[in-house]
């Protein structure tokens, strides 16, 4: 690469340009606002969304001064569509077998502002996506870069609106637009409450169904260890008879194994409860194309089952821990 040296008299030149263009048009700012709502969306949505945007411009306009919409839509075969127009957008046919995984809309314009001689640019960006999934967070956890980390938030949002502006007051406008809309938005049925709380507090959840059951087996088989001593009237190793020992050996044998089996189906209780309290409540769907609409109802079928499996996991393991522990007092009771 060759390395270009600019004179003072480039310099200059540069400066007068970059003079004149700022006078001409002004330096724009941008505001982003996030949505955390879990909705469905449809075609009849996203026209919705342009029309009410086109009314607002329709406010502004003059004569020849009309800007673009743009639509770009990504899928979950990791397809990108781009379009150049709303209308070439509805019209695709969307009865494939794919789902979409994201939509952004972009509607680029030129208003005229006091103070400037030329119409000035402005520019509305709405992302629409189901935000990241649970690994997604994870890798950029790991990632170790502070900027990743810091950006989990902000693409956690299932819908982000951002405008690029130059008068504020018409700025904080547009996003109010885009606000008014996801509230109107179609939003999925009410979750179970229950459900979300555990879902709040799934790690520990899943510590309770993998080790209390172990912890309260283990010490109802001391507990049974010690009676089993005491019958024997045994006061020193040496007393022990053959018959005796082989008792010891083997009561102590199956405690193990029976300890195994127990954590061994905590875990994979604990785990199946976990991955089900994660997928729950993630489901921001677009619901365009036929794999979005089958998706949907997948989606609601696995949560109804998500419900039923956490309530009998939990309820067995509450059962299961009662009546060990009401065996081990019973138990040391009579030691």
């Amino acid at each position: 690469m060759v390395n270009e040296i600019v004179t003072d008299e480039q310099r200059k030149r540069i400066k007068e340009f970059q003079s004149l263009y700022y006078a001409l048009n002004a330096r724009p700012d941008t505001i982003t606002k996030l949505f955390f709502n879990k909705v469905i969306l449809e075609m009849s949505d996203i026209l919705t969304l342009e029309d009410m945007i086109k009314e607002k411009l329709a406010l502004h306009y003059q004569e020849g001064q009309f800007g673009k919409t743009s639509v770009t839509v990504t899928t979950n075969k990791h397809k990108v569509y781009e379009f150049d127009d709303i209308e070439l957008f509805r019209v695709h046919n969307w009865n494939s077998s794919e789902s979409i995984e994201g939509i952004v809309l972009t509607w680029d314009f030129y208003i005229v502002i006091s103070g400037y001689e030329n119409p000035q640019r402005h520019k509305l960006t709405v992302k629409l996506s189901s935000g990241l999934r649970p690994e997604e967070v994870i890798n950029l956890i790991f990632s170790g870069k502070l900027e990743d980390v810091q950006s989990i938030e902000a693409q956690q949002a299932t819908i982000v609106a951002q405008m690029d502006f130059i008068d504020n007051l018409l700025g904080q406008e547009f996003l109010n637009i885009v606000e008014n809309w996801v509230n109107l938005l179609q939003a999925h049925s009410e979750k179970n409450k229950f459900i979300l709380l555990l879902k709040r507090f799934r790690k520990y959840v899943a510590y309770y169904m993998n080790y209390l059951l172990f912890f309260l087996t283990l010490a109802t088989l001391l507990i049974g260890f010690n009676m089993m001593m005491r019958q024997l009237e045994v006061a020193v190793i040496s007393e022990f008879t053959i018959q005796q020992f082989n008792n010891c050996v083997n009561y102590i044998v199956i405690s193990a194994i029976i300890c195994y089996i127990i954590l061994h189906i905590g875990r994979n209780a604990a785990n199946k409860v976990f991955r089900r309290l994660v997928e729950y409540g993630e489901d921001f769907i677009f619901n365009i194309t036929k794999e979005d609409q089958n998706r949907y109802k997948k989606t609601q079928q696995q949560e109804t089952k998500s419900v039923v499996v956490v309530f009998v996991h939990l309820a067995f393991s509450i059962i299961l821990n009662v009546t060990c522990g009401v065996i081990a007092s019973i138990m040391f009771s009579k030691l």
